[in-house]
């Protein structure tokens, strides 16, 4: 490509997640804005501009969001305009009609409106698939990061097998990660980083250590992330129940560092898109313990990388730790097949796939 290519990559509060692809398109010849809803220090090259963003269901500010969508795309005239979270996948191209952009979405997952079963979430899905209906003829192309995801909308007609394809994450940064040392004369420590929800299997986690704890293992449990439920299911309250056994050390800026101090990571989660905290636990050479769901089982292979676990299932979960904590040189073996096996999806071999999608949208 002689002429620069202009591209907008569409994300929310997490959008600088996306600098590691900015930069590798900024070296392809693409010219690159990121378009989020906090605030962030972007390195030089990288133009950002914040925009507003209601992550719940509420008709009004999600108008006023597509309203300020075309306001943006219209006044900067983007080549290729490309959406990586769920919001803005079915809203964005609402505003795009009458404009000459190509839109290209990443699926990134598609949350708990599909894990649960109640009269809301029944309603919302099919306010989801409506939305996405409607707007299918507004988008060249579709990726997912996990074939479950990619079959629903096939089978549902809104996207075909021509216009999507699957794309394993958004990529992981593998030149300075570091690789956790093995101390094998402190307590087996497990860490868990998730934000604090049902569906992430908290629930899980907490009664799996307690049942360790019960049976006399001296294991150390480490949960970290924001509380984002106050519910019946899962709120303040009941994760203080277990603050004998885990230490819930709340959201924090030094996750790599806890984890390079662990043993073991843990992520009993219900559906994933791509877990990115599973491929940043795996660079750093940790074995993992996960369910086998869409999302986790192409990073985690049961018995390769870690262990597979049934869906909320405490018992399953508690003896999948002790198993793991019983043999260290088996857990570090699962470590350093896992440090291996993320080389797959690092940034430059998913930047990669996506800089080849979009020479072909041009």
């Amino acid at each position: 490509m002689n002429k620069k290519v202009s591209i907008c990559l569409v994300g929310s509060e997490d959008a600088h997640k996306r600098i590691g692809l900015a930069q590798c398109l900024i070296r392809n010849n693409f010219d690159v804005t990121i378009l989020g809803t906090k605030d962030y220090a972007y390195p030089e090259g990288i133009r950002y501009l914040g925009y507003n963003l209601n992550r719940k269901f509420n008709p009004i500010s999600d108008f006023k969001t597509i309203l300020e969508y075309r306001r943006i795309l219209k006044s900067n005239n983007f080549d290729i305009v490309q959406t990586f979270d769920t919001k803005p996948a079915f809203i964005l191209p609402f505003a795009t009609f009458g404009l000459k952009s190509k839109i290209i979405r990443t699926i990134t997952g598609m949350g708990t409106i599909f894990m649960s079963n109640a009269l809301k979430f029944k309603i919302f899905r099919i306010f989801y698939k409506t939305c996405h209906f409607l707007v299918r003829g507004r988008v060249y192309h579709t990726t997912f990061q996990n074939e479950d995801d990619r079959k629903y909308f096939i089978d549902n007609k809104l996207v075909n097998t021509s216009n999507s394809s699957l794309i394993y994450g958004s990529g992981i940064e593998l030149t300075n990660s570091k690789e956790r040392t093995i101390n094998k004369d402190r307590d087996f420590t497990f860490i868990c980083v998730s934000r604090l929800v049902y569906e992430k299997g908290i629930i899980n986690y907490l009664e799996a250590a307690k049942i360790c704890r019960d049976n006399n293992h001296r294991f150390k449990f480490l949960l970290v992330g924001p509380l984002e439920e106050e519910s019946k299911r899962l709120n303040l309250q009941i994760v203080e129940q277990y603050s004998n056994v885990v230490d819930w050390l709340g959201p924090r800026k030094d996750v790599q560092e806890l984890m390079l101090d662990s043993d073991a990571f843990v992520l009993p989660t219900f559906r994933e898109g791509f877990s990115r905290v599973l491929l940043e636990a795996s660079a750093l050479g940790l074995p993992s313990i996960t369910t086998d769901v869409p999302g986790t089982n192409e990073i985690i292979r049961h018995l390769q990388e870690g262990l597979h676990i049934e869906v909320d299932n405490s018992e399953d979960l508690a003896n999948a730790m002790i198993q793991l904590a019983s043999d260290r040189e088996f857990a570090a073996e699962l470590g350093k097949n896992a440090r291996l096996h993320v080389k797959q999806f690092s940034l430059d071999v998913i930047s990669d796939k996506y800089i080849e999608l979009y020479k072909k949208a041009i």
